[in-house]
């Protein structure tokens, strides 16, 4: 009978190709399932196997760059970090790849035996008791051994070894920790094995003593460096993963967006000539104007290190537009830019009027500039929330005083006027020293002057204000408010503007 079927098959196919009149549709075979995650095959440590099990336990928990590095191994908060694909992970309680392979061995055997590390760092731990390189293939690995891809310089990525070709993992920023094929990964660099089979583990090799005068540090991309930590030519560069540097020294500030960091850190860079500076911009766990170790440890100071300047309170600012940057309030000077979007200052200083239109600010910002020289004035016409004349941070909080601010000039008085008019220096003058547009203006005092008018309006007083095009600090007549009579000088309100 089956035979009778093969042949009536091979028949109906005959019959397909010779005369494409006839056909029958496969039936699909059901969709292959997603692999269990276990131990594939066996002969592994116990502590090996154990680790296996707590890793698939993990199966479906977020991935979260820097999660799971904590004091105590566990699920944790990540790092929001655009520059490595992860701008949300702040926000998502899980595991990165380092975090899965630390907390599934700390389960297993009770002791963060792999500790606060990044793939790299694994990679050379010195607890593994055997290590293999690409060149020496899959066949040696078994359940529970971590496998590493990336280069010599820049191990990316850890996951767990379950046998037969297949890995648990924790992959990248948006996915879950899951069962994939070793395979999908197309820069295996290598394994370690923490414990050998058979029960007969040995004690972990001690730890290489360390050299006392390094700390030792992660970075997130390859980084410029520079004889010091004031120069802007390039001497060399020090590559990403776990470096170490020597100490610590104050200087620019190098940053991206709102991180930023002013502590520059003495090293061996990978290209250039040794006892060269990296920004600490650049460490991968640390926040502004932080430089510490892998550890947590504050890098020491260089001798004769400069102290940092006092610690001064930072308000955080939205600018609507890159924005020129000056040495004073009253320079007209650029000295660099402070690019468009949240930035921090320190103080306010009134000064001179910028503005576009009916939009104006006389206050200005110290701030440190992403172009120029660190301590720099921006006025606060850039800020994106807040109107004229005002000075907030992005909380509403208003920006305090710089050390020795004038005080700002007396209250304003908003009159409309009904022309554009010319100004001048005193009540009394006859040379234009500029104009103010017709429309809604603020004027501060009065004084008695000559007479302006037209016909029977007319009037004495002057009002002292800024003008649209000319300096600050003119006098317009009061013959152009729009709504008084002869040698009256009111607000819109109707109240009296007070004598100069």
């Amino acid at each position: 009978m089956l035979k009778r079927l093969a042949r009536t098959g091979a028949v109906l196919a005959l019959l397909v190709v010779v005369t494409g009149t006839f056909a029958i549709a496969a039936k699909p075979g059901p969709a292959s399932a997603a692999p269990t995650c276990n131990a594939k095959v066996s002969g592994a440590a116990s502590q090996a196997m154990t680790a296996v099990t707590k890793a698939c336990q993990q199966i479906g928990v977020p991935y979260s760059w820097g999660g799971g590095h904590g004091a105590t191994p566990g699920l944790s908060y990540g790092a929001c970090r655009a520059d490595v694909g992860a701008p949300n992970d702040c926000h998502v309680y899980g595991l990165d790849c380092s975090g899965l392979t630390r907390y599934a061995y700390y389960l297993a055997v009770g002791s963060d035996v792999l500790g606060r590390t990044t793939a790299q760092d694994q990679y050379y731990s010195s607890r593994a008791v055997r290590r293999w390189g690409k060149s020496d293939g899959t066949a040696p690995l078994l359940p529970g051994d971590l496998v590493f891809f990336g280069t010599s310089q820049n191990i990316h990525h850890v996951a767990m070894y379950l046998g037969q070709g297949y890995i648990v993992e924790a992959p990248h920023s948006g996915a879950l920790v899951s069962v994939a094929s070793l395979s999908s990964h197309g820069d295996y660099y290598g394994a370690i094995r923490l414990y050998n089979p058979g029960g007969g583990t040995p004690p972990p090799p001690p730890p290489p003593t360390p050299n006392p005068n390094t700390q030792l540090v992660d970075t997130f991309a390859n980084a410029p460096t520079y004889e010091t930590p004031s120069s802007t030519t390039q001497t060399g560069t020090l590559y990403a993963g776990t470096n170490y540097v020597y100490c610590k020294v104050w200087g620019r500030q190098i940053g991206s967006g709102s991180s930023y960091n002013h502590w520059w850190l003495k090293t061996d860079p990978d290209e250039g000539a040794p006892n060269q500076f990296v920004s600490a911009y650049y460490l991968s766990r640390w926040g502004n104007d932080e430089a510490k170790d892998n550890s947590g440890v504050v890098i020491r100071d260089c001798a004769q290190t400069p102290p940092p300047p006092p610690t001064a309170t930072k308000y955080w600012v939205d600018t609507f537009a890159n924005a020129a940057v000056y040495a004073s309030a009253t320079s007209t000077t650029q000295t660099g830019t402070l690019n468009g979007g949240t930035n921090y200052v320190y103080c306010k200083v009134w000064g001179r009027q910028i503005g576009s239109g009916s939009s104006y600010n006389h206050w200005w910002l110290k701030t440190d500039p992403d172009v120029g020289p660190a301590d720099q004035y921006v006025s606060a016409y850039y800020l994106s929330r807040w109107g004229n004349d005002e000075a907030k941070d992005n909380s509403g909080v208003v920006i305090p005083d710089c050390a020795s601010s004038p005080p700002p000039p007396p209250a304003k008085y908003w009159v409309d006027t009904w022309d554009t008019v010319s100004v001048y220096a005193s009540a009394t003058s006859t040379s234009v020293t500029g104009t103010l547009y017709a429309g809604t203006n603020y004027v501060f005092c009065k004084v008695w002057g000559r007479q302006i008018g037209s016909g029977s309006s007319y009037n004495h007083w002057w009002l002292k204000t800024d003008p649209d095009v000319g300096p600050a600090n003119q006098y317009v007549s009061a013959y152009y408010l729009s709504r008084w009579g002869n040698d009256e000088a009111k607000d819109n309100n109707g109240v009296v503007i007070p004598d100069c």
